[in-house]
């Protein structure tokens, strides 16, 4: 027994003060260590606990347990247990505005960082269709615009759908897919007496369709119904009707004005001898006494001629007849005016032209050379025209 105790009184020492490795390398161990663990296929293994039984210790500050519930490592800061995997998570970052972010990891530990101070870039505008930009570095940069394609800004017809295209092709999608309905584009609308906000979440009306529900009082359209008409317009003064009126057999146009005096306006002249009649609507009218007319060649064929009519070519030469549309001419008394070709006193230089058997529907004419009187008339085809009048 007393020589365990000289024993354990020479080694002491040694025990109490001494650094310990464990694992490889043992002879190998730094100057700053009590305690070392090297090992290239082990590895440290930690008290594990339960929660329960975590929480029944109450050990020294810095403490480290692997917690079995949480499957994490656990350390006590001197007053609790701090979950090692979750602790990160109260990381917070605040900018203080002076260059400088401060770090807090939810326990009330901060660190402040410096940054260095921020250089403004800038974009100018040059006025000449270029602009100059100057980096951090002061290095200026000059973008030229003016030969850049024109561009179109279009939509595929699909909502929220506008494009740039041309060149780089830009697609901007304004569909509001947001979950704000607070700020949508809404339309006012007044349906059946209720006026109402389109896409509204409160959906709000205004509901005037009772606002006035006594049909005794509405205006029925007759001026006797209205009551309390001020004085200055209940005599009529204000609304008297004027009117025009037209006379469709005489023409005459009356103006009865707001005094109910007549004024009349003569469309036909009563001058003798008028021959300006009024018309079916009562507008002047002018029948013309030329009837008809027309050119027509030697064979009978017509070369000009009023619509309507028409030639017949009769047995022998110089021999025609004319044809009048039915009702044309009121009676067989219109005036025929005929005449031929001057011959110059050649050929036929004694010509004559007649017309005979004037009906109110026809009349022939009778070409031929009369030689002076001295023969009888030689008849031979001609051209000849007419005009025929009905007074």
């Amino acid at each position: 027994m007393k020589k365990f105790l000289f024993l354990l009184a020479l080694l002491g020492p040694t025990i109490f003060f001494a650094q310990v490795k464990i694992g490889a390398h043992p002879e190998s161990i730094d100057a700053g260590s009590i305690l070392e663990l090297e090992s290239s296929n082990k590895a440290l293994v930690l008290t594990r606990l339960n929660n329960e039984q975590m929480l029944g210790l109450n050990p020294l500050r810095g403490a480290l347990i692997y917690n079995s519930d949480t499957a994490c490592l656990h350390y006590h800061n001197g007053n609790q247990w701090i979950n090692l995997c979750t602790a990160l998570t109260g990381l917070t970052f605040t900018d203080n505005g002076d260059g400088s972010i401060s770090l807090e990891d939810g326990q009330g530990n901060e660190t402040t960082f410096n940054g260095a101070p921020e250089t403004v870039t800038t974009l100018v505008n040059n006025m000449d269709g270029s602009f100059t930009y100057t980096n951090e570095a002061g290095n200026e940069t000059v973008i030229n615009i003016l030969n850049t394609d024109e561009q179109t800004l279009g939509t595929n017809g699909n909502p929220g759908h506008i494009e740039i295209s041309n060149g780089n092709s830009v697609v901007l999608n304004v569909q509001d897919a947001d979950s704000d309905n607070q700020n949508e584009i809404q339309n006012l609308e007044f349906n059946g007496g209720i006026i109402s906000l389109s896409g509204d979440p409160g959906n709000t009306q205004i509901d005037l369709s009772n606002y006035d529900s006594d049909a005794t009082d509405d205006f029925d359209g007759d001026w006797s119904s209205l009551t309390n008409i001020p004085a200055d317009i209940a005599d009529g003064d204000q609304n008297t009707v004027t009117n025009l009126v037209q006379d469709n057999m005489t023409g005459v146009v009356t103006y009865t004005n707001e005094s109910a005096v007549d004024q009349t306006i003569e469309i036909i002249s009563t001058d003798a001898n008028n021959h300006i009649t009024v018309g079916s609507d009562g507008g002047a009218y002018y029948e013309s006494p030329i009837k008809a007319f027309g050119k027509i060649a030697p064979n009978g064929t017509i070369l000009r001629a009023t619509a309507g009519i028409t030639i017949t070519k009769l047995a022998g030469a110089g021999h025609y007849r004319v044809n009048l549309p039915l009702g044309m001419m009121s009676d067989a008394h219109y005036i025929i005016q005929i005449a031929q070709p001057s011959r110059e006193g050649a050929g036929n230089d004694d010509p004559s032209i007649a017309y005979l058997n004037q009906l109110v529907s026809s009349f022939e004419v009778i070409i031929g050379d009369n030689d002076n009187g001295g023969t009888d008339t030689g008849r031979f085809d001609s051209e000849f025209m007419f005009t025929l009048l009905d007074l």
